[in-house]
């Protein structure tokens, strides 16, 4: 086996979330472009051309069509910012390192 100590190991159930949905991924690449600025789900929507409700589903988990194990927030890639009384959204450390490995072994979204 092969080891390099620049590879990152990502856990396997964050890296599956994120190839099985590209609606999860083009949420995380986005919030990892405006990092370390966050953004509202409203203008998330808009700015990746999805629904609102598949955005909020994908973040923070809804129904059966997003379990919340596999949402970004409970996968640790996504943190809420509340501010005034609203919601924002920020990708984490974690967020940021998972966008960096898959750019690196799968290539751009």
């Amino acid at each position: 086996m092969i080891s390099s100590p620049h590879i990152l190991t990502i856990d396997p159930h964050i890296l599956r979330s994120i190839n099985k949905s590209v609606l999860r991924r083009k949420v995380l690449f986005y919030l990892y472009n405006i990092y370390p600025n966050y953004d509202y789900l409203a203008n998330i929507s808009r700015m990746i051309r999805s629904d609102p409700s598949n955005v909020l589903g994908c973040i923070r988990g809804m129904g059966n069509r997003y379990n919340g194990s596999s949402s970004l927030i409970e996968l640790g890639l996504v943190e809420v910012v509340e501010k005034e009384g609203f919601k924002y959204y920020r990708i984490t450390d974690l967020g940021r390192k998972v966008v960096e490995y898959v750019k690196k072994v799968y290539g751009e979204v």
